[in-house]
């Protein structure tokens, strides 16, 4: 079963590299490799793999792969406005190669990949999220992990605050359930969100409950479990992105039983490429209750490469 997931996996990477960005052309001449979620008459929203999401107006874009947005009216037309070409959105991908060193059955060293899909239509944004994880100590393997996630984000009108779905599957070798089957449902609010020149940061709360289900476990029930996160993005420059994020779920029905995952990643952009950025990856995982031969840490850091298009 190992093998088929990883080469699925891979097989997703290999077909996903012949995506692109949008070649945007400003009206000073500048050149700008984003992609476009979203389009109106006043401005166009684009997506940064470093700046995140911006908006730019209208008027200062002069072109959307090679289509004018501003037409020369004749003189003797009406004053009726042309129709605004329709824009296929394009994913916005990437994909994380990583070695480093891991704390958990035994301190080891790790190999890791990544891989990131993300879309947004009117306010809707699709993630798809997949990572594989091999750990060795002494020749003698002591992760093999696989893990994937559908996310789902509606964004509300006064932009403050959106629902969020997500469903995720995990299979393990090295944990007290094989399989584990997970599904939220819940809302994220912006507490903080600012911008200032080239430098920008977030701050969001993520509220909300789901079920767990672990496949040859101890307990192969139905868990309920409520879900309290906290999400920051914080793009120091146009080359510097830091991003974390923490989730306690705790066991409505045991509050002894409880998970917190924590992630955090420094991505910065290699001059040699704009689609090239070096990574730094944190990992933490904790489970309260355990198995007795398996531990309630795991802790991975990370370096690699990190790919974008």
């Amino acid at each position: 079963m190992t093998q088929k997931l990883i080469c699925g996996f891979m097989s997703i990477i290999v077909l996903s590299t012949y995506a692109r960005s949008d070649i945007i052309i400003l009206s000073s001449g500048e050149k700008l490799d984003a992609s476009v979620i979203s389009r109106t008459d006043s401005t166009v929203s684009v997506r940064h793999p470093i700046l995140g999401d911006f908006d730019i107006n209208t008027k200062d874009v002069a072109s959307i792969d090679g289509v004018a947005l501003h037409k020369t009216k004749p003189v003797d037309s009406t004053s009726e406005k042309a129709p605004i070409e329709d824009i296929q959105f394009a994913w916005s991908q990437f994909v994380t190669l990583g070695l480093g060193i891991q704390n958990g059955q035994k301190d080891s060293s790790n190999f890791s990949t990544v891989y990131n899909a993300n879309k947004t239509v009117d306010k809707h944004t699709v993630s798809i999220d997949m990572s594989y994880r091999r750990s060795e100590s002494d020749r003698e393997r002591t992760e093999n992990r696989f893990s994937s996630s559908w996310n789902n984000s509606w964004l509300q009108p006064n932009g403050d605050w959106s629902i969020f779905t997500t469903l995720q599957f995990d299979w393990a070798e090295f944990q007290n359930w094989d399989q584990r089957l997970v599904g939220d449902l819940g809302i994220s609010y912006n507490l903080i969100e600012y911008e200032k020149e080239d430098e920008k940061f977030s701050l969001s709360l993520r509220i909300g409950s789901g079920l767990r289900k672990e496949f040859q476990s101890e307990n192969q029930e139905l868990i309920p479990e409520g879900l309290l996160g906290l999400s920051v993005l914080w793009a120091l420059s146009e080359k510097q992105t830091l991003s974390a994020n923490s989730t306690w779920y705790p066991d409505y029905e045991d509050t002894s039983n409880y998970r917190v995952v924590t992630n955090a990643s420094w991505n910065l952009q290699l001059k040699s490429s704009e689609n090239l950025q070096f990574s730094l990856g944190f990992l933490h995982e904790y489970d309260s209750v355990v198995s007795k031969d398996v531990e309630k840490t795991n802790l991975q850091l990370t370096a690699g490469i990190t790919y974008s298009f």
